[in-house]
């Protein structure tokens, strides 16, 4: 909170007015004189029996139920309304150089991962929601490559075509239907080229996101975020990068890799593919920490959030700059307690009326 202070005098303040209101000289039972007490309610005699009726006790109980609740939201209102005022907000340290950074995420769309990445997809969600500044783009292969997204800061265009394509992948690839098979060839055509016999060619997909930086020749962080199974088809070695000539691509260019492994058992293809699943992981493990680069698998918890802290763990050290404490209000959440709280005293005091 900025006012931290002033929640607390303001906290402070209402206990203080709540303590004068029970302890004044007044505020104890006192008996009206004659005159005072006007045609309003007279005591009346031998009534005593009638606080034993069933009718009465339940009406008693549910006043002061009534009452203890109303007193409870006048109290979450005070607190909320205070800490508003006090103005909570999120802090981040940022180094006003990491927006000069390119991200590149570059995703595998071949049959063995259409199940594998809408786990992937929504951990290139948790990290878009953590840049601010950088640009990033999205890039799709399988055969061939396709940018889905070029080099933008336009975010919410980003998790919008992530969404788009995950909807186009949420398909059997053993058994689409024909619309899914439509949209896919539509939307993902230009992963596949029919004139080669292969499939999963992580090498020249790889190599194709490292050409999806622009601007080659001003001093930007580069990044590829690489997610695939490393399931490569290539009985023909028609394949012009194998991955290891990828990844030297990448050391020739300075562009950091990380990896996230993920494998769908189901549709690996092990009897067509050059590696075992644990072949492949170990390739791909292997080749992107011989890079400095980071490996983790799709299962990994909070893999984005750690990608994120090394990318701006090392590249303020690389680029200089100085580092900044951004903070942002974050009132919408008190603000809807007390709304509610509010809403629901008036509207217990209504029927406290009727």
């Amino acid at each position: 909170m900025v006012m931290p202070w002033l929640l607390a005098l303001l906290l402070l303040a209402a206990a203080g007015i709540v303590l004068l209101m029970l302890l004044r000289p007044g505020a104890g039972p006192q008996r009206p004189s004659r005159e005072a007490q006007g045609p309003g309610p007279r005591r009346l005699a031998n009534s005593v029996s009638l606080f034993d009726l069933p009718q009465v006790r339940s009406r008693i109980r549910q006043r002061r139920w009534l009452h203890a609740a109303m007193a409870v939201l006048i109290v979450v209102a005070l607190v909320s309304a205070s800490a508003i005022a006090a103005r909570p907000v999120r802090e981040r340290e940022r180094s006003d150089r990491l927006a000069n950074r390119d991200i590149v995420l570059c995703l595998d769309v071949s049959t063995s991962m259409v199940k594998v990445d809408a786990s992937m997809l929504e951990t290139f969600a948790d990290l878009i929601e953590s840049f601010d500044g950088e640009r990033v783009a999205l890039v799709a292969w399988n055969s061939s490559a396709q940018t889905i997204v070029p080099l933008t800061d336009d975010y919410e265009l980003l998790q919008t075509e992530m969404e788009d394509l995950a909807d186009v992948l949420d398909i059997d690839p053993e058994n689409p239907t024909t619309l899914q098979a439509t949209r896919y060839a539509l939307e993902l055509g230009g992963t596949i080229d029919s004139s080669l016999d292969a499939s999963s060619l992580a090498g020249d997909g790889l190599a194709s996101c490292a050409t999806a930086f622009d601007n080659q020749g001003l001093d930007r962080s580069r990044s590829i975020i690489l997610a695939t199974d490393n399931q490569v088809i290539d009985p023909y070695d028609q394949q012009i990068y194998p991955l290891p000539d990828a990844t030297e691509l990448l050391k020739e260019r300075q562009i950091r890799l990380f990896s996230i492994f993920g494998a769908d058992e189901r549709y690996s293809g092990d009897w067509e593919a050059e590696k075992t699943l644990e072949e492949g992981r170990e390739e791909l493990r292997t080749l992107t920490e011989g890079l400095d680069g980071r490996f983790y698998d799709v299962e990994d918890s909070g893999a984005g959030g750690d990608i994120v802290a090394r990318l701006e763990s090392t590249q303020v050290a690389e680029l200089g700059g100085n580092t900044e404490v951004r903070r942002t209000d974050e009132p919408e959440r008190l603000s809807i307690l007390l709304a509610v709280a509010v809403l629901a005293l008036l509207g217990l005091a209504a029927w406290r009326r009727a």
